[in-house]
């Protein structure tokens, strides 16, 4: 449970994490939903990182050493059959 909230600091969750065997699961998660919304936690943001995280490749790139070689091996099967 407590791991789900890994947008909160370890100081944040310091107060549960001690008394994590006298805390229900249900005031774990609520003890942690307050304190995301006291620090006014953005769960848009981390959405867009997630989105900004994708790798896109450029088939016209002609940087040799950064392209992968499964796109060299596409593009060699393209050749072939052209």
């Amino acid at each position: 449970m407590i791991a789900k909230f890994y947008m909160l600091s370890d100081e944040d969750k310091a107060d549960v994490v001690k008394n994590i065997n006298t805390y229900s699961l249900d005031e774990i998660e609520s003890k942690l939903s307050i304190l995301c919304v006291r620090n006014k936690v953005s769960f848009a943001e981390e959405d867009t990182k997630k989105e900004s995280s994708e790798t896109t490749y450029s088939l016209t790139d002609t940087d040799d050493s950064s392209t992968p070689a499964w796109v060299k091996a596409a593009l060699e099967t393209e050749k072939t059959l052209h």
